[in-house]
């Protein structure tokens, strides 16, 4: 079916540390890595996924590098998927800004083509001036309101128009597209739309030929300021899922994983996934993972990018 995540659970990065990624040169020494050796880097170290950080991109064009990216990413059985532009603001109140964006996402689809990545993670937006009107107010107990649902329908035209674009602006790679889904992300600041339900409507409406959800649960935890943890953190999120969407996408579901500090406004700063200060846990989320056989792609977000990738592999693979 489409979107299976093949193989059994993955575990990558989002992106590669240059001080760490080393690879063979001449004389047995150890050399810079080149982009296009990022798979068979990762694939040294035990990984099997990796996503692709084009969140400071504004501009990306095939080459030959890319032909060997793609090249090495299938000899070396990484999953890719890419994360799209923080430019894109598909909640904007300027027509400019928000006709931008659509285009963005439409680029985005090309770009992950170029990357043989078949998820695209892409941020909704922000509630804007919905703050200022008291739009906010029922944020906590997932509330919503008619003002959100206009946003919410700002959003979802935003992603069928970039969908549609996309194979406007590349009738070549068009066919490529449909192997590609979009990841709306929950996100982690008050400010920002991206609450569970919000990302699950997208969904339906976009519909699920087009669009899966890229769950970030160290977002969801500083949404909530902590007050939820363990399974209480991660089993009504799975349940929701899939009484609302199914089954087949909570099996290959898109996930994001790292600890983060957040205030009273949520999300603060992300931690290496050791810092026990703040949350949430991994046990509790490989246990639901193991006790449902679910075979997700789980991207490590923390600023120690394939060392705690590796680490959670590590646990991952202790309990097999």
């Amino acid at each position: 079916m489409v979107f299976e995540n093949e193989g059994g659970l993955r575990i990558g990065p989002t992106g590669a540390n240059k001080e760490l990624f080393k690879m063979p040169g001449k004389g047995g020494k150890l050399r810079n890595g080149k982009r296009f050796e990022i798979p068979e880097y990762l694939a040294s170290l035990g990984l099997n996924a990796y996503e692709f950080p084009g969140g400071r991109m504004a501009n990306f064009s095939d080459s030959d590098m890319y032909a060997k990216f793609r090249k090495n990413s299938e000899a070396q059985n990484i999953a890719i998927s890419f994360h799209a532009p923080y430019y894109i603001s598909l909640t904007s109140e300027n027509p400019e800004i928000y006709e931008k964006s659509i285009e963005r996402v439409a680029h985005s689809y090309a770009w992950a083509t170029y990357l043989n990545a078949k998820r695209i993670v892409v941020h909704p937006g922000t509630y804007g001036s919905l703050k200022k009107k008291g739009g906010m107010d029922k944020f906590m107990s997932e509330g919503q309101t008619s003002p959100v649902k206009k946003k919410l329908t700002q959003i979802i035209s935003g992603i069928q128009g970039g969908i549609k674009m996309a194979g406007d602006l590349y009738p070549d790679l068009r066919s490529q597209f449909k192997e590609i889904c979009l990841c709306p992300e929950t996100m982690g600041k008050h400010g920002q739309m991206g609450t569970v339900k919000e990302i699950i409507e997208i969904c339906k409406t976009v519909g699920l030929q087009k669009t899966r959800p890229c769950i970030d649960f160290g977002h969801i935890f500083a949404r909530n300021l902590g007050k939820k943890t363990g399974s209480s953190l991660y089993g009504p999120v799975f349940d929701l899922l899939e009484s609302e969407l199914g089954h087949h996408v909570v099996q290959h579901l898109h996930i994001h994983y790292s600890v983060i500090e957040y205030t009273g406004k949520g999300e603060k700063k992300h931690h290496g996934n050791q810092n026990s200060d703040w949350g949430p846990s991994i046990t509790p989320l490989f246990d639901l993972i193991e006790d449902r056989s679910l075979t997700p792609i789980i991207i490590n977000e923390s600023p120690l990018l394939e060392p705690d990738a590796v680490l959670l592999m590590n646990q991952w693979k202790q309990r097999q």
